[in-house]
């Protein structure tokens, strides 16, 4: 988002600037004060209006920052942006900030403050997880960011429970089914320093899977199909493995194809695995390609000249 100020924002500053310079005018020696003064009065000497038409249509955080050490007056014009331009401005600036964009340099710290303040969740030093998991409502991009910052000790002590936590919020308060997946990965590699929970790692995945990641219907399908934190089913596993195929999951149209070949939960059919085999293999699957050639009597019959299509 674009900065953004108040229509009358430099008219009601030009009085506060006016006494700034009467003040430092009386406090400073000749030579610093002609120095410091020309770079104000020349920006003062602008009208309101064109001041306000130049820095809400062509500046960005980066520019406000400069004004910001013009005088003192504009010490709090990044603030009375973000505060203005509402949501989106305190997220853009919030970013800025983070990653050193927009004309920023990079204050994690600062970025920290107003990424706490716009998930709208208060976590105390004594918050656990299932404190976490209670919350109702918050903006989940800013979770997640907190999530990262504090998995990865940026513009904050490292703090991997606390990392979590933010997680835990971003899907229970703000639906955020990457941070589900997310959660589902830590807990099942032992991702910082998490002790390996493999039951609480299908759980996740089966969140995610069920509000529509693909990637989490992969993972719960390969969940199901090991019997790894939930009851080996085949059954299961060709469904969740079908949908994220469907959705065009690579991994998950072999996987198809290998249950079909296997007749692991379903009747043995090599065409079926054939065509399985083949939509994964037109996206670059290599093993698919090799499933094909061994079943090339069958493939030739159900895909007529398939070894040209993947080739051409």
């Amino acid at each position: 988002a674009t900065p953004s100020l108040p229509p009358l924002y430099f008219l009601s500053a030009s009085t506060a600037a006016a006494a700034e310079e009467e003040e430092f005018s009386c406090n400073t020696n000749d030579k610093k004060k002609n120095s410091v003064l020309s770079s104000s009065n020349a920006f003062n000497s602008l009208p309101a209006e064109t001041l306000q038409h130049c820095l809400t249509e062509y500046a960005n955080w980066g520019d406000l920052a400069k004004v910001a050490n013009l005088q003192r007056s504009f010490a709090t014009i990044l603030r009375d942006a973000a505060e203005y331009g509402g949501h989106d401005s305190k997220w853009s600036l919030a970013c800025s900030l983070l990653e050193g964009t927009h004309g920023l340099e990079t204050n994690p710290r600062l970025a920290i403050e107003y990424l706490t303040e716009l998930t709208g969740v208060t976590l105390s030093d004594t918050s656990s997880d299932e404190q976490a998991e209670k919350a109702t409502r918050c903006f989940a991009p800013a979770a997640r960011k907190l999530a990262t910052c504090y998995l990865n000790g940026n513009g904050v002590a490292q703090d991997n429970d606390r990392g979590i936590q933010w997680l835990k919020v971003a899907y229970t308060a703000g639906a955020d089914l990457d941070a589900a997946y997310e959660l589902g990965t830590i807990y099942e590699y032992g991702h910082h320093d998490v002790e390996i929970d493999v039951k609480t790692a299908a759980e996740y995945f089966l969140k995610a899977a069920e509000g529509g990641h693909v990637e989490g219907m992969a993972e719960y399908a390969l969940c199901c199909e090991l019997g790894c934190g939930v009851e080996q089913c085949d059954e299961e596993a060709l469904e969740w493995y079908t949908k994220a195929a469907e959705e065009g999951h690579i991994t998950a149209k072999y996987s198809v194809g290998e249950i079909f070949e296997e007749a692991r939960g379903v009747p043995q059919s090599d065409s079926e695995a054939c065509l399985w085999y083949f939509k994964a293999a037109v996206d670059g699957c290599t093993d698919s390609k090799k499933a094909l050639t061994r079943l090339h009597d069958i493939a030739r019959i159900v895909l007529p000249g398939w070894e040209g299509q993947l080739n051409a």
